[in-house]
């Protein structure tokens, strides 16, 4: 099953299935093609389905998607550039201790640092209000000093 099959039948169903979710998993040239796929092509929603998936995917013991993948699928979120991914991302972060531990905090803030504080200011939720601590804190120990280069479009995540 490929990309681009999959691709097509999202359009026609909104489904993505579970086989070709779990192949993100261990085939890195796929995780290439679709970071090279969304750096030039919007498509959100198939992104926000796929980012829910490997959330649900995690949260069953039998299958458990990795960290990377869930950065992965984080990473291509931010791609898309809607701040209110950002606290999307920061709840596939928070999924459980391992996740919270794994994923980067350097993926939440994909729309800038400031434009990210604000957004979760204006929020008034509980994530929110968890998410803004924690980044504030982050802030201030330099864990954004080199965000730029985070999302720099020439080079791949480490976690690719």
């Amino acid at each position: 099953m490929n990309f681009k099959d999959v691709l097509t039948e999202f359009q026609n169903d909104k489904t993505i299935p579970d086989e070709f979710v779990e192949s993100i998993e261990d085939n890195r040239q796929l995780r290439i093609e679709l970071i090279d796929y969304f750096k030039t092509n919007q498509d959100r929603d198939f992104v926000i389905h796929l980012l829910d998936k490997m959330v649900s995917l995690r949260r069953q013991e039998d299958k458990g998607m990795t960290g990377d993948s869930i950065m992965l699928g984080c990473y291509l979120l931010g791609l898309h550039k809607n701040i209110e991914d950002s606290l999307r991302i920061w709840n596939a972060k928070a999924t459980d201790f391992d996740t919270f531990c794994y994923v980067d905090i350097q993926l939440v803030p994909f729309a800038g640092l400031d434009t990210t504080i604000d957004y979760l200011k204006s929020l008034e939720s509980k994530e929110a209000e968890d998410a803004l601590k924690y980044i504030m804190e982050c802030k201030e120990s330099g864990d954004f000093d080199d965000l730029d280069s985070y999302y720099a479009k020439d080079s791949l995540p480490w976690y690719v």
